[in-house]
């Protein structure tokens, strides 16, 4: 004789009764996976949160500067060591130059001290030269600002009117080179093109 043992909830074994309790009902089950969609979704959330805040503070403490240069008109204020510089097309077009110069300015964008203590470039025959910077050497502190005004020889203003040069960069102490910005090119491409068309006399 065969026998065949059942279970309470119409699921069967042979030989020996499984209960496995209740099945849950498709509203229970359908909770549920909500639940763990929403704690899964809150978890990652805060994981992408972390992995961005440590970005970020790397991202922060990097070393940044920025390098300026323009031409134009170097003055200065009567009884005053403080000097005036004005880019070259920016005032009136009247405006006579009397004295065409050059303006350097050099910004620690980085969170960390950084010392600078050159600035230069490379012709596009792959010449290199040196602009004599009056401050340099320099430490600057994280967002300081360093600026100073310097004459300008004819010939250097025609060189980056005509493009023979191919970058400028300023030099810190662990001989990294921060180059001039596609921004900066443009303002100092400006201000020299409008000083050899001679706008400025």
């Amino acid at each position: 004789m065969l026998s065949i043992a059942g279970s309470s909830n119409g699921r069967t074994a042979a030989f020996e009764a499984v209960y496995e309790g209740p099945i849950p009902s498709p509203a229970a089950m359908k909770n549920h996976s909500y639940s763990d969609i929403v704690s899964t979704l809150a978890l990652l959330a805060a994981l992408s949160a972390l992995t961005w805040n440590i970005v970020r503070d790397y991202l922060a403490d990097k070393m940044a500067v920025k390098l300026s240069v323009a031409f134009g008109e170097i003055g200065s204020i009567r009884n005053s060591n403080t000097a005036l510089f004005a880019d070259a097309g920016s005032l009136l077009p009247q405006h006579k130059f009397d004295n065409p110069g050059m303006f350097v300015s050099i910004v620690n964008a980085g969170r960390k001290p950084i010392g600078v203590h050159s600035v230069g470039g490379e012709f596009k025959n792959g010449e290199h030269f040196s602009i004599a910077v009056a401050g340099l050497h320099k430490v600057l502190n994280p967002y300081e600002v360093f600026s100073t005004t310097s004459s300008v020889k004819p010939d250097f203003v025609q060189s980056i009117s005509k493009g023979q040069i191919k970058n400028i960069w300023a030099t810190d102490t662990t001989d990294k080179k921060w180059f001039l910005s596609r921004k900066g090119w443009k303002r100092l491409r400006k201000t020299a093109q409008f000083i050899q068309d001679g706008k400025h006399n």
